[in-house]
């Protein structure tokens, strides 16, 4: 399959579930023209739209606090060309449960929420227990961010995860690194990632990469890999379940 034909497909549905562009937010764009150079990074390489996921730690903020602080965040953001979708990357931590609900969090008017795990070198049982019950308690389906980066997991670990009724994120740069490229590649292979997020922060070094990603997707596991990833993009958004 030839790269203009990826790009093609790429710009009729791919949405990056995972970026950092809200200006003064957290760790990613610094002000409001970097967030914008970004947008325009995304959307010369075919994507149609992108998730606001900034970082939101229940230990430090309240919710209605970092709702607020989102709103006008992308109320900066109105000279895009891409339709940008208010939602978060929540960090999984006990003090979740502490909230009536967490709808804020969630991804644009679904029941997805973007989770970020703990990076531990093994993670207890208690972890997949309070996963379980942050699913039926608050009636969501977490997205699990960039579940190739956590020291604690195996593939026995993602499955666990899915089994549970996670949706696993796998970050398109992860494809363009060295050291994490064949096991990135294996776990798209064998059906454990679900969708792609360029988890974008700036325009230096962790800029979006998602063309080149979806090229070498398509060169080393076929056109049917790439569809699906870009499908379940689409499917997020318009909140249909993609389990």
């Amino acid at each position: 399959m030839k790269t203009n034909t990826i790009i093609t497909i790429i710009a009729k549905m791919m949405i990056d579930i995972h970026t950092h562009i809200l200006p003064g937010m957290d760790d990613g764009a610094r002000d409001i023209e970097e967030g914008i150079k970004i947008t325009e990074l995304l959307f010369n390489q075919g994507i149609s739209g992108a998730v606001c996921t900034p970082h939101y730690y229940p230990f430090l903020t309240d919710i209605k606090d970092f709702e607020s602080r989102r709103k006008k965040a992308m109320e900066h953001m109105n000279k895009v060309r891409i339709p940008l979708f208010a939602a978060s990357e929540t960090y999984f931590h006990e003090y979740l449960f502490l909230n009536d609900n967490l709808e804020p969090l969630k991804i644009h008017n679904t029941d997805y929420l973007l989770l970020e795990m703990p990076f531990k070198r093994k993670w207890d049982k208690y972890i997949y227990e309070d996963l379980e019950k942050l699913n039926s308690h608050f009636n969501l389906i977490p997205i699990i961010a960039h579940i190739e980066r956590y020291p604690a997991v195996k593939k026995r670990d993602i499955k666990r995860l899915k089994e549970l009724g996670c949706v696993m994120q796998l970050n398109t740069s992860s494809l363009l690194n060295k050291k994490v490229k064949k096991r990135a590649l294996s776990l798209i292979r064998t059906g454990l990632i679900d969708v792609l997020g360029s988890d974008c922060h700036n325009l230096t070094d962790r800029p979006p990469r998602i063309k080149t990603a979806m090229e070498i997707i398509n060169k080393k596991l076929g056109k049917s890999y790439c569809e699906k990833l870009i499908k379940n993009s689409a499917l997020i958004i318009e909140g249909k379940d993609i389990r």
